[in-house]
């Protein structure tokens, strides 16, 4: 009996941890959305689609406009240049030597090399936003179980006359508990870089962008 008043013991600690958990889920990174977004859990504003007005003061682009998948040379160079594991220094210079191989319709085959690139980074961010916001909902649904596993423990736990069922049912939401805040606990702390690759990538874009720019003067 005594160690199953130090489950309940245990129990009841948690179900405080818990509780003060469940008051700081609503003011979360996590949690911390608003009225037009809410499944955007991230501190920087959500930009779903970056425009070419954002980023390319050049001749006029066509976003819709996929001819550069028809060119090897610029879809690999496209491929090449949107990696991250390409330094930004090294990518700049690769668009250095593709801009000097160039003379008739160098302004042309430029243009068209940003809208390759405008078209990747926008289809590559989609895909990390929506896998954010996926997040998001998963958070969202663990926070609620998490509340709801609390509040059954602190039941049982206030219970003077708990039969021995209920004790074990105890020790049982006792470790899904510490299960769950750990899990919830660890993806919160993960949160911070996830959010910064959208970012990440539009600034990569603006700065190739920019390098691109120095060739069509």
């Amino acid at each position: 009996m005594k160690a199953n008043l130090k489950n309940l013991s245990r129990t009841a600690v948690l179900f405080a941890a818990v509780t003060a958990l469940a008051w700081s889920i609503g003011h979360s990174s996590a949690f911390a959305t608003d009225p037009e977004n809410p499944y955007w859990p991230c501190v920087q504003r959500k930009v779903p689609h970056i425009s070419a007005g954002m980023m390319w003061g050049g001749p006029l682009v066509d976003e819709s406009d996929r001819s550069w998948r028809k060119d090897g040379e610029v879809r690999d160079l496209v491929q090449t240049l949107s990696s991250r594991r390409v330094p930004i220094e090294e990518a700049q210079e690769r668009i250095d030597g593709y801009a000097n191989t160039l003379s008739d319709g160098k302004q042309t085959k430029l243009t068209v090399l940003f809208t390759g690139l405008l078209s990747h980074t926008n289809a590559e961010r989609s895909d990390i936003i929506a896998g954010i916001e996926k997040f998001a909902r998963r958070q969202i649904a663990l926070a609620k179980r998490i509340k709801e596993t609390a509040a059954e423990a602190n039941k049982l736990q206030s219970k003077s006359d708990a039969t021995v069922e209920e004790l074990k049912r105890a020790q049982e939401l006792d470790e899904q508990l510490l299960w769950d805040t750990r899990v919830f606990d660890e993806r919160e702390q993960s949160l911070t870089y996830v959010c910064e690759v959208p970012v990440l990538l539009e600034q990569r874009l603006f700065a190739l962008a920019r390098q691109l720019a120095t060739h069509l003067e």
